[in-house]
This record gives C-alpha cells, structure tokens and sequence, in this order.
C-alpha cells in the first residue's frame, strides 16, 4: 500500500522578479480521510489532475502528458487584486512549471517525484519523472545516487526496469501479472497499471457514469474483470487467463475450420462438382471427415460419384483410341444430332455466363460503396483526432472566440461560458471509439466481399475455359457437316484431346480434395487439444472471497442511503455477463440478471459507485489502498448519504481517501448542500480539511 504526504506545485512566471519568486500551491495530506473543499471554479480539479499527474496517470483524464492538464498549470493564470478603486484581474504568463509529489509506503519508505509540467526552453521531458529518495522538505539534500530519473507513456514503462509504472508497482508493494492481451503478439501483456488505478481514481468528468469508467484500451481481455480479481486476489486469475488464450486459440481453429468448408465449396464450383457430407460444424470425429465425398450432375435428374465419373472418361477415351477414324459420311447422322445438343449447351451455358457476370457486377459496385464508407470512416477517426488535439490543447479557451477551431463555425458564447450547459452525449474519445468499431466491421466486411469476388472471378473464369471447349466442339461439328464426307471427322479427335484433359483435371481435383480433408483433419486434432486444455483447468474456488465482497459492498449500500431496490434483488454476478459486478434480480432465481446501473437512479448509482470502490479496497488483498473521489455528491446525493460516506472514510484510518467537494451548494427546493454540517459529527483526528475558501488555489507560495 501506499499514501500521500505532500504535493506541491512551483511556476515561474514572467512577473517573477528574481527566479525565487514561485506560485503555484503546497499542501499536506494525512492518512485517513482528507478533504478538499471549495467553491466552484477555484482550483479543486487542479489539484486533484495534478496528483494524477505526477503519478503518471493522466491517461485516466482523457490525455497524454500535459495536455491532461488545464492551462493555468502550463500556459496562464490569473490571480485578482483588490485596492480601493476597483477590482483588477493580473494575468501571468507561465515560463516553467513542474509538480512534486511526496508518497509512502507500507514499510515507511518516503519518496519525493518531480515531474516537468512546462520546461523552459525544452530542457526537460513531461514523459519523464525524477524520483528522489527523500521527503520534500530534504529533495535539496538527496545524493546523486538517491535520485533516479524513469519514464511514463512509452511501450514497456509496465515491465521495464526504467519504466516508472514499474518502479511504482515495486513501491507500492505488488505485483503485476501477465493477463491475456489481443493486441500483444505473444498474447500476454502486464495488467497496466493505469487499469488498476481506474478502480481507485473517480475524477468528476467521466468517472460516476459507470464503474472503472475511465480505464483506457491497451487490448486487454476483459479489463475490468482481471482487475477486479487482481485486487481480490482471486484464484480464477491465473484460469482466466489462460482460459482466454486456449478460447482465442480455439476460436482461430474454428474460424480457419470454416475457411476450409469454404475451400470445399469453392473447389466444387471449380470442377463442376458437389461436395457432398461435409460437416455443418467443427468436428473430431474423424470419420465424419472421411465421409467427404464428390459427386457430379451429368444430367439434370443423374449424378454419379467420383469413381464412376473418372471410370466414363476413362472408358470413352479407350473407346475413342481403339476405334479406327472413320469419315463424315459414315457418321453424318450422329454428326447432326451431336451438334444440335453440343449447340444447345453452349448457348445455355452462354445465357448463364451474362448473368453471372451481371450479378458479379453489382457486388462490385457493392465493394467500391462499401470501400467508399471505410474512406469516409477513416477520415471522421482522422477529423475526430483533430478535434481531440484541439480541446486537449484548449484552443477554444485560448482564442477566446465562439468559433470552431477546425470549422470556424459561429458557436454561441452561453455554451463556451457555462459550466453547467451539460447536454448527454457522447465524449470525442466514445465518439472516435464508435468509428474505429464501424471501421473494423466494415473492414470485416469488405474483406469477405473481397474473397467472395476473389473467388467468383476464378469460377467465372473456369466457365469461360468451358465455354471455349464447348464452342471448339461446336464449330468443329459444323466443319465436319460442311466438309466433304471423304474426309475423316474432326470432331472425334477435338473430343479425344478433351477428354484426356479432363481426365487430367479430374485427378488434380481427388489431390486437392484429400489435401483439404487432412487439413480438416489436423484442425480437429488441434481443437480436441485446446478442448482438453480448458476442461482440464482447475475449477477455482472463490466463492469465499466473493461472498464476503457481497457481503461488505451491499452493507455499505444501504448504509449509504441506496433505496432503488431490495437488498435481496441485488448481489455480486458470478458469471457473464457483469461478471463480478452488482446486478438486479427481480427474484433470487432470476436467470436473467440486469446491469445495476439501468436498474438504479442516477444518485443510487453513483451511491453503488461509492460502496463499490470502498469495498474493493476493503476486500483488496492487492488493493493499493488509497481512493480518490472528485464531487462524490453528484446527481444531488442526500445530505445523509454524503455524511455516512464521510463518516465510514474517517473510520478507515489505514488506508487514505481523499475527496474533493464543494462547500456549499443546492440540492434540491427542500435541502442545501452544506459541508460543515456534514463532518461536524466526525472526530476531528479523523480527517483532514483543506478549505480552499473562495480564492484560487494558485498563489504566490511562501
């Protein structure tokens, strides 16, 4: 576990008369419950993204380095003066800034870490953070050996001896399995860290609207869940892990099985053939398998097999090389009657040809639409990149124009102005999340369209050969009824040469099929190996744990006022979906069980939120044990609820909550919002009041 003791800001500005002449903001954090408290707009979320920051956690606001942070900590702030004439507001430019923060740990090890937020002429990185074996009061007096420097928001910074996630892991005193990871080529990635702390860090924003609601992508396999049985220290950690590997392999198995049931498909359709018994699914029965065979339609209402089809080539061939060739006159019956019929094919497989070849068109075009949508796709991800760039930047604040700043579009002032204009919407980073996923389907399938063209160019191909096999023998017939019936026939020896190439393709054809069926045949040797792989996991036993998660999580909801639903309707899902998270249950054998959160109200969840985090870090064998909480009292929580949720903070006294909250404010027609009267019953040893009052937290520091 770990704490905070201390966090301190210094800019030097250009209104500092010697380089000595800091602002910025100190304070001291206890163990147990600290609370920051102050009026709107004074600098609350300042302090609570700089401690995110110096921790290396600004991902969870929504931005890399010191984009995540507001420009009154990298660009300007403005301190206001009164004299006797009037009010004057001072604005000063920012030079360099930087943030220190002093943590503990379990063992009573103190260490300071320094991180640049401006740097004066681009002498230091943001994506770097300076550790000092000291407390901060001592950062002057630590040794050169004492101070190491690591990075942050780089590939390996989890697992990487100079990957400051890495040395915070160690700090804190846990360790970091290797989960199952989708984007990682060996299929393993540490848990990030970054995950970990979404459970811990509930910023205003973003954070009440769903539990771990900040946790940023990295591929991980269901996130939420490994997290929640890191902290748990659950058994089925290790099971689920691997579980995920043996299911993704599984699932590759039977996508490439489902490939090669195409590749029957498709080769039939090449040799003018039907596969017949193939298996609707994967199987391991290798007789089933066996079972596969070719048959082929020699007339509308016949088929015969394989065998039997080779076996009639075969025999007309032998028939056409021991007859003598005879001339037209003895055959000019047998001429006539086998170019009316060759005559009738060719125009029938003709007609089918054009019509092929029209439908092939239009999933052509099919594709160059589809192929229009994943451009149009690509450039609003490219557009919503921009605009993500732009209000992690605040250029709107900047320019200080209602005005778009990539489409200069008039935008009215009351909307850029107001901090309570709130419209429910999706966030730029949900926005361009629901693209990349548009993106991916369209990808999928267009790349299908592909192949299904791909292959209908092949077979069109193929009736074209036959198309010209057929007319060769047509027009050889029509020489033989024109020619002299001295002559010897023509057709007989056109017939014969393609008679052996067809006896040829027909063996190539037995070749390709019996190297699909091996093929089937090592897929479902490879599937019964990762069966047998994931039934012989252990069945974990965690239901000790989980029940005394239940148990403490739902003592704490009611206690914090919750009254959506019954206490027994609601509990800790074992299985999917909401695996290890609270669920409703309109009875006790409900086998549909529904999210908490579209079962609850909007401060009930929140509420769920509080008792959720709380009991993690209660039940947490890995928990790191320090919570923040940015304006618990969302959706106009009750007086009484925010006051028991102070009061059970204030009883942990072994681990550190810190909670940012406003003084005062209105909650409703009946009830106001008064933190005085929420911590007067508390013992005064058992918190930590930061009272911000009405000035802003920046400020010239002593």
């Amino acid at each position: 576990m770990f704490k905070i003791n201390r966090l301190r800001t210094e800019i030097l500005t250009n209104k500092s008369k010697i380089i000595d002449q800091l602002y910025g903001f100190d304070y001291n954090f206890n163990q147990g419950l600290n609370i920051i408290a102050g009026e709107n707009s004074r600098g609350k979320t300042t302090i609570n993204s700089c401690i995110f920051y110096a921790l290396g956690m600004e991902e969870l606001l929504g931005g890399h380095n010191n984009k995540a942070l507001d420009k009154a900590l990298k660009d300007s702030f403005i301190i206001k003066t009164e004299n006797t004439e009037a009010e004057n507001e001072i604005t000063y430019q920012i030079i360099w800034s930087k943030v220190y923060l002093e943590i503990e740990n379990s063992d009573g090890d103190s260490y300071s870490l320094e991180r640049v937020i401006k740097s004066a002429n681009n002498e230091e990185k943001e994506s770097n953070i300076t550790i000092y074996k000291s407390t901060l009061k001592e950062i002057s007096k630590t040794k050169e050996e004492d101070k190491d420097v690591f990075f942050v928001n780089g590939p390996g910074n989890n697992d990487n001896p100079n990957g400051f996630y890495q040395w915070l892991t160690d700090f804190i005193g846990i360790t970091i399995p290797d989960v199952s990871n989708s984007s990682s080529k060996s299929n393993y990635s540490p848990l990030y860290l970054q995950l970990v702390f979404s459970s811990l860090f509930i910023e205003q924003t973003k954070g009440w609207s769903d539990f771990f609601a900040t946790m940023p992508y990295f591929g991980v396999t269901k996130p939420k869940e490994k997290v929640i049985e890191f902290l748990l220290g659950l058994d089925e950690m290790s099971n689920s892990t691997k579980r995920d590997i043996y299911n993704r392999s599984k699932n590759e198995i039977i996508e490439n099985w489902n490939k090669s049931i195409k590749a029957f498909s498709f080769l039939g359709k090449q040799n003018n053939a039907t596969i017949d018994s193939l298996p609707e699914n994967i199987t391991t029965d290798k007789n089933k398998i066996e079972k596969i065979s070719s048959s082929f339609h020699i007339a509308v209402d016949e088929k015969i097999t394989y065998d039997e089809h080779i076996n009639a080539i075969s025999d007309n061939i032998t028939i056409l090389e021991n007859k003598p060739f005879s001339t037209i006159a003895s055959n000019k019956n047998d001429i006539l009657l086998q170019y009316e019929a060759d005559k009738s094919k060719y125009i029938e497989l003709k007609e089918y040809i054009t019509n092929f070849e029209s439908r092939l068109s239009i999933e052509k075009t099919q594709q160059q639409n589809i192929d229009n949508q994943l451009t149009i796709i690509e450039k609003e991800i490219k557009e919503h990149n921009s605009l993500i760039k732009v209000f992690n930047n605040n250029l709107f604040r900047k320019n200080n124009e209602a005005k778009c700043p990539t489409c200069t579009q008039t935008v009215t002032q009351d909307i850029l102005s107001s901090d309570d204009f709130k419209i429910p919407q999706y966030s730029l980073e949900e926005n361009k999340s629901f693209l990349v996923s548009q993106k991916k389907i369209i990808k999928t399938s267009l790349d299908s369209l592909n192949k299904t063209i791909e292959e209908k160019n092949t077979l069109l191909q193929y009736f074209k050969n036959t198309l010209r096999n057929q007319e060769t023998i047509v027009k050889s017939l029509s020489k033989d009824l024109i020619a002299d019936d001295r002559t010897l026939s023509e057709s007989e020896i056109v017939k014969k040469i393609q008679l052996q190439q067809e006896y040829k393709n027909l063996e190539i054809f037995k070749f390709q099929l019996e190297e699909l069926k091996n093929s089937l045949v090592d897929l479902a040797n490879k599937y019964h190996n990762v069966i047998k792989s994931i039934e012989g996991l252990e069945e974990s036993d965690d239901n000790n744990i989980l029940n005394s998660f239940e148990t403490n999580y739902k003592d704490l909801l009611f206690k914090f006022g919750y009254d959506s639903n019954r206490n027994f309707q609601i509990s800790i899902n074992r299985k999917d979906p909401f695996k290890y998270f609270p669920v409703y249950k309109r009875g006790k054998d409900d086998p549909q069980p529904q999210s908490i959160r579209i079962n609850s109200s909007a401060s009930d969840f929140v509420r769920n939120i509080w008792a959720y985090t709380l009991a993690l870090r209660d039940n947490g064998v890995n928990h790191p044990g320090l919570i923040m909480f940015d304006e618990p009292g969302q959706h106009k929580a009750k007086q009484s609820s925010l006051k028991a949720l102070l009061q059970k903070c204030s009883e942990t006294t072994e681990k550190q909550t810190i909670i940012f909250s406003s003084a005062e404010k209105e909650l409703d027609e009946k009830e106001k919002f008064d933190l005085m009267e929420l911590v007067k019953d508390l013992n005064e040893d058992s918190y930590n009041l930061i009272n911000l009052g009405s000035e802003k937290v920046i400020k010239l520091l002593n």
